[in-house]
């Protein structure tokens, strides 16, 4: 009966959108668009090459990329194991991130080429909205920018940043703009992170990292790295540092995975002039190698991928002090 309820409120909120230019919408037409999910423990212990924890008005989610769904858990329910963790959505293909503005929260949903968008009732139950298809190659990366009130997806193979929004007194996004970085068409680029009116994106397919200003997409500066840290994942800016972590070296191997730092981005050029902090989070520990870093409320979060350990993935938030000692200040499963 609470799923008919609900699937009839969505189905209210669909026709206002076409009778109401204030809340009309241009997305594409997703296959799971009215969906509920009813409130559902997750079934697995640990996660498999989860790509992404972050933090969301009070509760933690992650990007569980092979199990293809995504989890989110409470403070009190973050536990020991994921078993306590709950299932916010799983009609995905290996979604690598997850961003909210504090209503709307949209998914990557990286294998099917598509971004989806959900609303979370205050009983617990996720409502999928809409379904943007056909979002570049595989797109890896989002982010919710409160300057500008906008919604950035990056395409890790075609080189374009999509651009969505809504009104306030909408839920449905509208897409804004594709933007084209050239240098990155046909590099893969697997994240990016803004930086006042920066945006730096980590590209392994182009050797570096590669800089454009956030309102005209130009390019601002391009930083060509070592072998040993050619297999970038992203570069974000933390306290006095950047740090940056990496999958593998140039060659793909993956026990050469790192998360290093630097006090600039030209600092990544010279292994003399980056530090490796890999250790510092437990990481090579099993082929535990680190992965996005997330930033919430001054917190930072990374999720270690088991590559050698049977996919047990573990994360952690951390922080950085005046000294630029890095602080764990909290762990999870």
């Amino acid at each position: 009966m609470k799923k008919k309820i609900l699937k009839m409120i969505f189905c209210l909120g669909m026709c206002l959108a076409l009778i109401c230019p204030a809340i009309s919408t241009q997305a594409a037409d997703g296959a799971g668009a009215g969906t509920v999910f009813p409130v559902r423990f997750s079934e697995y212990s640990n996660s498999a090459v989860s790509t992404q924890i972050t933090e969301i008005d009070g509760y933690y989610f992650i990007a569980d990329t092979y199990h293809d769904r995504i989890l989110y858990a409470s403070p009190s329910d973050k536990g020991g194991s994921l078993l306590s963790w709950k299932v916010m959505a799983d009609d995905l293909n290996k979604p690598h991130s997850i961003c909210s503005d504090g209503k709307v929260f949209l998914v990557t949903d990286t294998d099917n080429n598509r971004v989806v968008t959900y609303l979370w009732y205050g009983t617990g139950e996720f409502v999928e909205l809409q379904s943007f298809e056909n979002v570049g190659i595989r797109p890896h990366y989002c982010v919710y920018d409160k300057q500008t009130s906008r919604f950035y997806v990056w395409s890790s193979y075609t080189g374009e940043m999509y651009v969505y929004g809504r009104s306030r007194n909408e839920l449905m996004l509208r897409p804004l703009s594709v933007n084209k970085v050239p240098g990155l068409y046909g590099q893969y680029t697997r994240s990016f992170s803004i930086d006042g009116d920066d945006i730096i994106f980590a590209s392994q397919g182009a050797g570096g990292i590669v800089v454009v200003n956030k309102n005209t997409f130009q390019l601002t500066g391009a930083y060509v790295v070592p072998d040993e840290i050619g297999g970038l994942v992203q570069v974000v800016r933390m306290g006095g540092h950047y740090y940056l972590t990496t999958s593998a070296d140039r060659a793909g191997n993956q026990g050469k995975a790192k998360c290093v730092r630097s006090t600039s981005l030209a600092g990544f050029m010279n292994p003399q002039t980056y530090e490796d902090v890999t250790e510092r989070f437990g990481g090579l520990e099993g082929f535990l190698a680190p992965y996005y870093i997330t930033e919430a409320n001054g917190r930072y979060y990374v999720r270690m991928i088991g590559l050698g350990a049977g996919y047990k993935d573990k994360g952690l938030t951390f922080t950085e002090d005046a000294l630029g000692n890095i602080l764990i200040t909290e762990t999870f499963p």
